[in-house]
């Protein structure tokens, strides 16, 4: 087994700890400030609003703060503060007790240079209210309401060139005013059953039941007053809801207007019986005085994303896939002509898949994209397909044009970075910070750089990965590993920050973290991605161990006896079937992983993607075979390794029983385990204080089996040896 390459920096036994510096640790992540939603830019390109929210442990509250920030390097302006009561089901208080009466503000648009538009949402009242406030020399005026909805709105937009301000908003399908959802809701809520009858699957995703309310685009159109505030001129529009044969239609994301301020396009999955088992989704337009949707694309079979009008509106540039059931086929980039109807493909032969497309001029293209362990930015040249780089470092997040100038607004993050804003040229250079949310990090508290590893894995392919040392590193000492698996399994460990699987949580508290990308993973071409398809537990375990073994071989402070491996979702997966096909490591964590892939078809929402990686139904016999060969269930006899499981009860793509399963199976044989329950979270631990325990738990058990002393209490029982893709 031969190291390709392991770049490793030159001064490692330096990475001390900078004066005054202390390590990270979880309470400095729940605590970090975080942008929260989309960003705004005003229609000069002189200054951005953004949302920004922070937990605090001491109070056990959440702040929202909606700021203004110039774009020519003037101070930021708080426009408007909220702060509530984080715990699940406390009433929102202020510290004296009464209800807080302030305005927590989600959403910001510009109506003007001058006027900046907020969504406030009651949770109690079940409406929304758009507030304006108006700005002069860094001073902003009271919140003032331009229109009030019956129901919550989201992802508001506004058009100067139209006057049109559009929103999404959850209603009855077959409703004309919002007025009606409200009261269809109200009779719901007064109902004395809790009752909820499906016909058809899609019966829930993620953490939500499906209902009759389907999220839907509407348009309203406002007069600005010569005292420079906005009206509505009329009652807002669904525009969609007459869209002909579509039963169902759901606004998927995000929609954008065409220059004109005239039309909307959108996303949406194409109606059907099959929705639980196909991806296909098309590109609408509809017109924003209309109620009605067209598909620009409807002979396409595979998922639709991104759409971005052209500087003039003649056409429109969009992802594509081409595989009606595989969420993770590649996105190819697509050109509509409205005048013709006709499309065009751009950069073919480029082996990436983009996840985000904006127009630089009029024959190029950005594009986000994985590559290699980032998240970068670059140029595409239309008639060409050339694919010019503009950010190669680090992560690039969502991308926005700036009005006015060739510049694009980036949030843009690193391992030891948190997100920030950035402002790039579009035709490449040095990036300008915008905000800094975080001065602490990096400076008060120490955060550990990472770096390149690359190996030989299963079938001579090269694994990438990325290792973090601990703070005050010294290679002549031995250390514990960390080993993380990341979920997906089609996606990767970019170099970018994050509120969850954070690698620097795990090197600040002493391991040698190391996260690995096999088979399946985004960013190395669509082969390596789909080399994992029925080959869950072949080619990706076989590498994650070949990998191993040349990480131990080649890094000989890691203590080969105190090994930990750690994993969610598919990463989850993996670490059962670790568990049943290797005795190295000394703990397990899995959370939210999968325990039967059978049992999970038949749990599971999106129907797709299993037939897709196991290649047909599990109540095809021969299919069937491919589910139970790669089931972690058929080798639970050989669970030996100490494991902490951990699950959410509204966990809807692994359902719960799969963690309780894992955790029956484990401890029915007498293996140490412990699980970690959370009755109100989903796939994800998002609320702070949850998120906390969940750090002191995960850190707790994989300090306490990978200590000097760990051996004393460990199973007595035989562990299986190491199998690789031949002995299974």
């Amino acid at each position: 087994m031969t190291v390709l390459r392991a770049l490793t920096a030159a001064a490692a036994a330096a990475l001390a700890l900078g004066a005054g510096a202390r390590p990270f640790a979880p309470a400095d992540l729940v605590q970090t400030v975080r942008l929260s939603g989309s960003v705004a830019i005003s229609p000069s390109g002189a200054a951005v609003a953004y949302v920004q929210t922070q937990y605090s442990i001491d109070t056990k509250r959440q702040s929202t703060r909606l700021v203004v920030q110039p774009l020519d390097g003037g101070e930021p302006v708080l426009v408007a503060e909220h702060s509530a009561d984080a715990r699940s089901g406390s009433p929102s208080a202020d510290a004296g007790g009464k209800k807080n009466k302030r305005i927590r503000a989600s959403q910001p648009v510009w109506l003007s240079d001058e006027a900046l538009a907020f969504v406030a949402t009651d949770p109690e009242s079940h409406t929304s209210t758009l507030f304006s406030v108006r700005g002069s020399r860094g001073r902003w005026s009271k919140p003032h309401a331009v229109l009030k909805t019956a129901v919550p709105i989201s992802d508001a937009k506004y058009s100067p060139a139209s006057g049109v301000l559009a929103f999404t908003a959850e209603v009855y399908n077959g409703t004309t005013t919002l007025e009606e959802t409200a009261e269809l809701g109200r009779q719901d809520r007064d109902r004395a059953d809790t009752a909820q009858v499906y016909e058809e699957l899609w019966v829930r995703h993620w953490d939500t039941f499906a209902t009759p309310k389907l999220p839907q685009i509407h348009a309203v159109h406002l007069a600005h007053k010569a005292d420079g505030s906005f009206r509505p001129k009329r009652p807002a529009r669904n525009i969609i809801r007459d869209t002909a044969g579509d039963g169902r239609l759901e606004a998927a994301g995000s929609f954008v207007f065409s220059p004109d301020g005239r039309q909307v396009a959108f996303v949406a999955k194409r109606p059907g019986a099959d929705y639980a088992w196909r991806t296909t989704s098309y590109i609408y337009l509809a017109d924003v005085d209309g109620s009605a949707a067209t598909a620009i694309n409807a002979n396409n079979k595979g998922a639709s994303a991104s759409p971005a009008f052209s500087a003039d509106g003649s056409r429109i540039a969009y992802l594509q896939m081409a595989a009606p059931a595989y969420e993770a086929d590649r996105n190819q980039i697509a050109i509509y002509v409205t005048a013709s109807g006709s499309t065009v493909a751009v950069a073919s032969d480029w082996d990436r898949s983009p996840s985000q497309i904006e127009w630089a001029d009029d024959s190029t293209l950005l594009a986000t994209y994985d590559d290699w362990g980032r998240r970068k930015l670059a140029r595409v040249d239309i008639h060409t397909g050339a694919v010019t780089p503009i950010v190669e470092e680090h992560s690039v997040g969502t991308m926005h044009r700036v009005p006015g100038s060739a510049k694009l607004l980036v949030d843009y993050s690193a391992f030891d970075q948190p997100t920030d804003l950035f402002l790039v040229p579009v035709g490449g250079g040095a990036l300008e910070r915008v905000t800094r949310l975080n001065p602490q990090l990096g400076e008060e508290v120490f955060l550990s750089p990472a770096e390149d590893l690359e190996f030989a894995g299963a079938d001579g392919a090269t694994i990438h990965g990325f290792l973090l040392h601990p703070p005050g590193f010294d290679p002549q000492k031995k250390y514990p590993l960390a080993f993380v698996l990341h979920g997906g399994p089609q996606s990767s460990f970019a170099d970018g920050w994050s509120s969850r699987w954070n690698l620097n949580v795990f090197a600040a508290a002493g391991f040698v973290t190391v996260a690995m990308d096999a088979q399946g993973s985004t960013g190395y071409g669509q082969n390596f991605t789909d080399a994992i398809r029925n080959q869950w537990g072949g080619r990706p375990y076989e590498s994650l161990m070949l990998s191993l073994e040349q990480l131990l071989a080649s890094h000989p402070y890691i203590d080969r006896d105190r090994l930990a491996a750690l994993g969610a979702s598919s990463g989850g997966y993996m670490v059962n079937w670790i568990n049943g096909h290797t005795d190295v490591f000394k703990a397990l964590v899995n959370h939210d992983g999968m325990f039967s892939t059978i049992s999970t078809y038949y749990s599971t929402e999106e129907l797709y993607f299993p037939e897709t990686e196991f290649e047909g139904v599990p109540f095809d016999p021969e299919a069937r075979k491919n589910y139970e060969r790669w089931s972690p269930e058929r080798f639970v006899h050989n669970w030996r390794t100490p494991t902490l499981v951990i699950h959410g009860e509204k966990d809807y793509r692994l359902v719960v029983s799969e963690g309780l399963s894992t955790f029956t199976a484990l401890r029915r044989q007498g293996v140490p385990a412990k699980l970690l329950y959370f009755p109100d979270e989903n796939h994800w631990v998002l609320k702070p204080a949850n998120s906390l325990k969940w750090h002191q738990e995960v850190l707790g058990w994989i300090t306490r089996w990978t200590s000097a002393d760990a051996g004393s209490a460990a199973p007595v029982a035989a562990a299986p040896k190491l199998l690789v893709q031949g002995e299974l």
